[in-house]
């Protein structure tokens, strides 16, 4: 039917985070191996010779991919700067067809069909379009007529009977793309359903013995690698699980006594810590399992004895279930980081508002509530004599400083000594156990209440730091109606003067953004350019905090 495909590998994978982080979501591996070397296994099997790849996110990787690549396709990429969207991505194409009809595949899907009822489907549509449909998994937005041509792409009772979900596989003409929208960035639904008002209709092909799953969730995820080990149509999958696993996970799995046959295994990518992480479900369990180096990052070591001191606290913590020389094995939280229930949390206190209650209410989040009782919590934390991190002190602050002016650009001296005037601020603040990076990432929803992770570079220095960090987070918008609130419910839960808090947290943000801004800027310059995506909201947030604490200059320089 035709030798060329087109798989698309420029989405983001947000629902599959923390492990598309590190990691485009068509290489997060099946057993082992990634998903897009089993999408072409499969496509070399359809009779494909030539594929395209479109690629955004990480794209250094899929690179790295493509040059490493010894099958029998050519594999090229088409790298776009801007998401373009499904259909978008298709004018990149255009030059290449040569009026060929080509298969448009989603690089990230666990499937297994035969190709034959789709060519058919093809054939009948005119050689225009065919497109498989799944009838039980996925939003089910899809219908089609008695013919099977589908009549609606955005069902306006998506679900019910006779809906179907579109699997992002199908085989298209070239005249398809001469129904794409004018817009730059557009979907491929938006041709299809131009195509019908010109009388052209993609054909929809269910396939009762196939198989698909988006693996676009963690529990997604999971249940693909285990219909692998049970579907033997699945059994090109599984083959992975008997591919050597890194050292690290070996030895994790030594300790916990899993088999590695029977454990999933899950890159979540290396951080700028020196730190990688894996997530191994086991049949019963998951754990985490983290290698760490220590030259240049000595508190990796410390992060099992902070976290037994923590527990012994009272401070909801993971659980500790091995720790080995540069290997870390941990309770596994899960994924629900609280910067997940932002908008919920923002939602609670408009409807507060809109119950009538004024500013004097005070009203709190519940969850915002018990987070800033965690913080207090943590803040109270008596750990004896434990190890940690150096205090803050004035070195401290003027390495802060630093980081942002060796990785962004030096302050003019007028800011400069503003910034003297912030540390001063801080440096008169009593000294309690702080986090130093209390933000919502580092933050876990379990069992409803939040667990704090993250923490082995634990100090003592000023509560308002951590307040700080997490109440002017670049990573999320609270609102000035929650930041207020939080403000009040640290106070009561700290004991501390509310007046007091006020008057200092500006400074503690402007220093604490500072901090994150030189460290977004250095974790570019060694490979990790999403981070700079922070760069712009930790700037605007900076300034307008500068400007509160009347630091003029500082804010002219942040601006």
């Amino acid at each position: 039917m035709t030798d060329l495909a087109f798989v698309l590998c420029a989405g983001l994978g947000e629902r599959l985070r923390p492990m598309t982080l590190a990691t485009p979501k068509p290489l997060v591996p099946i057993w082992n191996r990634p998903l897009l070397a089993h999408t072409l296994a499969t496509l070399e099997g359809w009779g494909v010779r030539e594929v395209f790849l479109n690629s955004h996110w990480l794209p250094e990787r899929l690179c790295a991919f493509i040059a490493d690549y010894r099958g029998p396709l050519a594999l090229h990429e088409l790298h776009e700067p801007d998401l373009l969207g499904t259909g978008g991505a298709l004018r990149g194409l255009a030059p290449h067809l040569k009026g060929r009809p080509f298969w448009l595949v989603n690089g990230d899907v666990v499937f297994h069909a035969d190709p034959a009822p789709i060519e058919a489907a093809f054939e009948s549509s005119g050689r225009f379009g065919a497109a498989w449909l799944e009838p039980t998994r996925g939003p089910r937005t899809v219908e089609m007529d008695y013919a099977g041509r589908v009549t609606c792409w955005r069902s306006p009772t998506p679900a019910v009977a006779h809906t179907y979900t579109f699997t992002g596989v199908s085989l298209l003409s070239p005249d398809v793309l001469g129904y794409l929208p004018e817009a730059r960035a557009c979907s491929l639904i938006d041709a299809f359903e131009n195509a019908a008002l010109a009388n052209r209709f993609v054909r929809g092909v269910v396939l009762p013995s196939a198989y698909w799953n988006d693996a676009g969730t963690p529990a997604a995820y999971v249940e693909a690698h285990r219909d692998a080990k049970r579907l033997p149509e699945l059994a090109r999958y599984a083959a992975g699980a008997a591919d050597p696993l890194p050292g690290p996970v070996l030895r994790a799995l030594g300790k916990l006594g899993w088999e590695p046959a029977d454990t999933i295994v899950a890159p979540l990518g290396a951080r700028g810590s020196k730190r990688t992480f894996w997530r191994l479900v086991g049949p019963r369990k998951s754990a985490l399992a983290i290698a760490y180096e220590t030259e240049g990052r000595a508190e990796n070591a410390r992060y099992a004895a902070c976290a037994k001191a923590l527990a012994k606290a009272g401070v909801a913590v993971p659980k500790v279930l091995a720790d080995d020389p540069n290997l870390l094995l941990l309770e596994d939280l899960g994924d629900d980081t609280l910067d997940r229930h932002v908008s919920a949390i923002r939602e609670d206190f408009l409807c507060d508002c809109a119950g009538g209650h004024s500013h004097g209410h005070r009203h709190v989040s519940p969850k915002l509530n018990q987070v800033m009782e965690l913080l207090a919590a943590f803040h109270r934390a008596d750990v004896g004599d434990l190890p940690l991190e150096p205090p803050f002190d004035a070195d401290l602050y003027g390495w802060e400083v630093g980081l942002y002016e060796q990785f962004a650009a030096p302050f003019p001296p007028q800011a400069k000594a503003e910034l003297g005037k912030v540390r001063d601020a801080l440096l008169s603040e009593p000294q309690v156990l702080v986090h130093r990076d209390f933000q919502s990432s580092n933050l876990i929803w379990r069992d409803g209440r939040p667990w704090v992770i993250d923490f082995q570079g634990m100090r003592r220095g000023p509560a308002l730091y951590d307040l700080a960090s997490f109440l002017y987070d670049p990573y999320v918008a609270w609102g000035d109606a929650a930041i207020d609130a939080a403000i009040a419910a640290y106070a009561v839960a700290s004991g501390r003067d509310e007046a007091g808090l006020r008057a200092k947290l500006p400074l503690a943000g402007v220093q604490r953004l500072i901090q994150a801004l030189g460290a977004y800027h250095r974790l570019a310059s060694v490979g990790q350019p999403r981070f700079l995506a922070y760069v712009p909201t930790a700037r605007a947030r900076a300034a307008t905090l500068a400007q509160a604490a009347a630091l003029p200059a500082l804010a002219h320089a942040l601006a």
